[in-house]
């Protein structure tokens, strides 16, 4: 039983190592035709997020035209919205795309009407104005944008802007760097109106990276970065950039329907931060749990376990040897 208990132990250091996470998420973000040009950062954070992706020659080709359907595919995924491979209306709608083509049209970001005989034609490249109305919608103005104009509004947001006169050049082919760009913006955006709507509220859980994400960006306490890799959402509460100071790391098990939270650092270096995260899922018991976890953390023996109840939850608090690591796991129920 100790020895599978070890092997355990051993291979949750290795999975949730944040350092390997953010050095396997800084790989990908190895562009050689990126140095210099103006989208480099939204760019590289575009492919470490996953949503995108260059070529196999490791280009990112920045100038290409982007298609229809790798803009709706590429907003869809930065969204982390739900897609399934279903038949649509469209005539063609046979390819990668469809669960992407699918989830756009389930969640209104395009309209049929707006396509002339049923056909999608997902490898035509978009022009700004089309990519206006889709980002409009992604940002959930499309009322907004139906009456006051979808450029007008994409300018409004912030999302796009134009040269120096303003115009945006509505009829003008969209590139894959300018499509990041305004996807960039568009995270950036639905941030800060979460900042600014208080965050999200206390709830038994945030069942997917992008909840767990933007549970973290509407943390008063947190101005670091974040990083999602894999099933994993990597804090740098210094916002270095470094993988080796991402020291928080999120994960939601939908088997066991519980959040872990790993701390590769003492959780008094980051009690602000601790506290208004347990803060969510315990409400006023926040500073009980936080006490108990320091107390776990700063005690003599090596590898501890604590179970207690807090406003209902199930916690459990286990310090780990193997991956110098202090896990707290919030049960849903």
């Amino acid at each position: 039983m100790k020895k599978n208990q070890f092997m355990l132990t051993v291979v949750v250091a290795l999975a949730f190592n944040p350092v390997l996470h953010a050095q396997a998420a800084e790989a990908k973000q190895q562009l050689n035709d990126m140095d210099g040009h103006w989208a480099r950062i939204p760019v590289e954070q575009a492919v470490q997020s996953g949503y995108v992706s260059g070529y196999a020659d490791g280009t990112f080709r920045p100038n290409k035209q982007v298609t229809r359907a790798e803009l709706l595919a590429a907003v869809v995924k930065a969204q982390q919205l739900k897609v399934a491979n279903m038949d649509t209306p469209f005539l063609d709608d046979t390819g990668w795309f469809r669960p992407y083509l699918a989830a756009g049209l389930k969640l209104s970001l395009l309209k049929m009407t707006e396509y002339d005989s049923a056909k999608f034609k997902p490898n035509h490249a978009i022009t700004r104005g089309e990519a206006a109305r889709l980002f409009v919608r992604a940002a959930g103005e499309d009322k907004a944008g139906s009456t006051k104009g979808y450029v007008y509004m994409s300018k409004q947001l912030g999302l796009m802007k134009g040269d120096t006169a303003g115009r945006i050049g509505m009829g003008r082919k969209m590139t894959r760097a300018e499509a990041i760009v305004v996807i960039y913006r568009l995270l950036n955006w639905q941030s800060a109106q979460l900042r600014a709507a208080g965050g999200i509220t206390e709830q038994s859980a945030y069942t997917s990276t992008g909840e767990l994400k933007q549970l973290v960006l509407s943390l008063e306490s947190f101005s670091g970065d974040v990083m999602v890799s894999g099933q994993t959402v990597l804090l740098n509460p210094e916002g270095s950039g470094k993988p080796a100071d991402y020291k928080l790391v999120l994960e939601y098990d939908s088997r066991k329907k519980a959040t872990m939270i790993w701390l590769y650092e003492k959780p008094s270096l980051h009690k602000e931060l601790l506290m208004e995260l347990l803060a969510r899922y315990v409400g006023e018991s926040a500073d009980t749990a936080y006490r108990d976890a320091v107390k776990l953390d700063a005690g003599k023996a090596l590898e501890a376990r604590l179970l207690k109840t807090y406003k209902g939850k199930k916690i459990i608090m286990d310090k780990s040897r193997a991956s110098k690591s202090l896990a707290i796991i919030i049960y849903a129920n």
